[in-house]
């Protein structure tokens, strides 16, 4: 039978699908109701800021890209990675709840906690681990305060876990998950390596909802006569874009145009620790003018620098004039910064 060159009702609701499928349009009920576009823009958020971080970190050229989104479960995350790794996790509470993990492969991890620690393991340890939950730590707070400033809301997040899996086989993650990967690059470290981190789903649907629901009631103040103006419409935002920078590149020198410079003028509180003592609540009580408090470092022995409350360094009392000053004799490597951390 030949057409008269009119459309059915089926063919017509085919087209519109693809169409808004093609643009960009909202996810089925079978993607747990996630708006893409939203979903893309956060991932992009996130990756961005994280090579941020890591150029901060690596003092190197640091760049996620080939950003891909779906929605998923374990099955998929497995598939997207092999070998031994390492998996961050970190909980959230407040306006969104749930757990985010990440993940980074065997050969990224060393990289990466090398410049956290000062040296280069040759294998994942323990070490390795505490050095990545610095990392992550660092990361995961840059993206934050991102998606916080782009779609709102008041959250906090736990301090980070990371643990060593052996393959992708040990994943366990119960529950539709929001998945994203593309691939990482740090300049003479690694190329186009796996970059995969998942949200359970509740969690994404909470961040995007806290744009959609603002964005929902500006539409609302502004057109109240409107019934149909309901749906989450980019182009009502109030001029959010993406900031673009350019190619991160290393901090050769302080002088040079590396991120670090921008935070030179940042002033940090510094501690000298004469010694420390334990005492009673009777002790203390019985505290009075002319009392001596024994401390727990010997005579002549170095007095500990903190930064911040962090031990970096130690040094001896000298007077300058009329005021105390500090010869520093010792810097403390990162690497037993993190054992001290550890214990």
């Amino acid at each position: 039978m030949i057409s008269d060159g009119a459309l059915s009702q089926d063919e017509i609701e085919a087209l519109l699908k693809g169409s808004d499928e093609a643009f960009g349009g909202t996810e089925t009920a079978s993607d747990g109701n996630v708006d893409k576009q939203l979903f893309n823009e956060a991932a992009k958020i996130i990756a961005d800021n994280q090579a941020f971080s890591l150029s901060s970190i690596s003092t190197k050229t640091v760049t996620i890209t080939n950003i891909a989104t779906t929605i998923g479960n374990t099955t998929n995350l497995q598939q997207m990675l092999s070998g031994k790794m390492v998996e961050a996790k970190v909980s959230y509470t407040g306006s969104i709840s749930g757990n985010a993990y990440y993940f980074m492969g065997e050969k990224e991890s060393l990289a990466i906690s090398s410049f956290m620690m000062g040296q280069k393991e040759e294998i994942l340890n323990d070490m390795v681990a505490q050095a990545l939950k610095e990392a992550f730590s660092q990361m995961i707070g840059s993206s934050d305060s991102a998606l916080t400033s782009r779609f709102g809301g008041n959250f906090t997040n736990s301090p980070v876990e990371t643990s060593i899996l052996e393959d992708a086989s040990t994943i366990n993650i119960s529950g539709s998950l929001a998945i994203v990967n593309g691939t990482a690059t740090i300049e003479g470290e690694f190329e186009n390596a796996p970059y995969v981190f998942a949200m359970e789903l509740p969690l994404l649907q909470a961040l995007i909802g806290n744009s959609k629901s603002s964005s929902g009631n500006s539409a609302s103040n502004s057109n109240s006569g409107d019934s149909n103006n309901n749906e989450f419409e980019p182009s009502n935002q109030l001029g959010v874009q993406h900031a673009e920078f350019n190619s991160l590149m290393p901090a050769a020198d302080i002088q040079g145009t590396g991120n670090i410079g921008l935070l030179m003028d940042v002033t940090m509180n510094m501690t000298v620790e004469l010694g420390r003592a334990t005492m009673t609540i009777r002790d203390i009580l019985g505290l009075g003018e002319g009392s001596i408090i024994e401390l727990q470092k010997l005579a002549g022995e170095p007095v500990d620098l903190l930064v911040n409350g962090k031990l970096i360094a130690k040094g001896e009392v000298v007077v300058i004039d009329e005021n105390f000053g500090v010869r520093v004799t010792d810097i403390i490597n990162p690497m037993d910064r993190l054992r001290n951390k550890a214990k």
